[in-house]
């Protein structure tokens, strides 16, 4: 395929809340030094304020208690599930997005023709997950996935593969590359939200 065409469903209304490391252990009940932790090995994305002390963003903390399958407090609101769907088949995008349109409120979803672009947009909009088809013929998908894993900064994302053909040796090499789950074409929407609790962490609050 050619250009790698991407596009984009729906927006995320959240306000930037800046929160530090002291509220973050409360909100959170943990130690701040188990935030100061998260933060140094880059699983938690923070800034430094012109005085140094650190910040982390609503947004930023959201994507990372759901990639942990940590409960939400109500405080960050109810937000949205980032899902970045690689597939080089634009017919099968289609698919997918009419397929997720009924949970629009609680799945923002984002695709790409290209594998290579993923990796570009991985980095750039920082999903919750990623849904990667295996046989692109750019990148595949396994290496999608190992190259993601690759990254220390992209360890919080999590990875789903899909194939038309599913076989128990397909599951094994996309969890070897990282995947947290292989599924089968055509996606079973449900098997998605449960992967990524959306039910629990999002739709309780609806």
């Amino acid at each position: 395929m050619g250009s790698g065409m991407m596009q984009q469903e729906g927006s995320t209304a959240m306000t930037d809340q800046l929160y530090t490391t002291h509220d973050i252990s409360r909100l959170l009940q943990v130690d701040p030094s188990t935030v100061s932790k998260w933060i140094d090995r880059g699983i938690l994305m923070a800034f430094r304020t012109p005085g140094g002390h650190r910040r982390v963003r609503s947004a930023d903390l959201r994507t990372f208690l759901i990639a942990h399958q940590m409960p939400v407090p109500e405080e960050l609101g109810s937000g949205t599930v980032r899902l970045l769907v690689v597939d080089d088949e634009r017919a099968v995008l289609d698919a997918v997005k009419r397929a997720f349109k009924p949970f629009s409120a609680q799945v923002e979803l984002q695709t790409t023709t290209s594998g290579v672009e993923a990796l570009l947009l991985v980095s750039e909009q920082k999903p919750h997950g990623m849904i990667i088809d295996l046989n692109m013929p750019d990148i595949d998908g396994l290496e999608v996935c190992r190259r993601i894993r690759a990254r220390k900064q992209m360890e919080g994302v999590r990875l789903i593969t899909m194939t038309s053909m599913h076989t128990a040796d397909v599951v094994e090499q996309s969890k070897q590359a990282g995947a947290l789950a292989c599924l089968a074409k055509p996606l079973d929407v449900q098997q998605v939200l449960e992967l990524f609790r959306v039910p629990i962490s999002l739709g309780a609050k609806r």
